[in-house]
């Protein structure tokens, strides 16, 4: 009877930490962060709009809007959700994304400012 009370109490115990430590884990915080960036190599509204669709679509990314585009360096603004996404993932987005034209990937992020954050 040891034998198998032993291990049962022991299979309670760890049950019993991870439920206790999920309750005392932080929520993770969510903030909606509003970004300007500025790209280099958008060569035409082709590109403008595919590379909005492709932000867009993303989870996490709630609003896209840009400038005309120029190939020195077009402005877009990003609205999004710090806990589903982050400036990193947005900045590696950007630069994998393939051009219209060349289908390689043209693109160059120069500059990132924040607008605003809200919680």
């Amino acid at each position: 009877m040891r034998k198998v009370l032993a291990p049962l109490l022991g299979l309670a115990f760890v049950f019993f930490a991870q439920d206790l430590a999920a309750q005392n884990a932080k929520p993770v915080r969510d903030e909606v962060k509003v970004m300007s960036v500025k790209v280099s190599g958008v060569c035409c509204n082709g590109d403008l709009s595919s590379l909005k669709k492709k932000l867009v679509n993303f989870e996490g990314i709630d609003e896209v809007t840009a400038d005309n585009a120029k190939k020195e360096g077009t402005n877009f603004k990003i609205t999004y959700h710090t806990s589903l996404v982050s400036e990193e993932k947005i900045r590696q987005m950007i630069e994998k994304s393939e051009g219209c034209e060349s289908g390689e990937s043209p693109y160059k992020v120069k500059t990132v400012s924040y607008l605003s954050s809200q919680k």
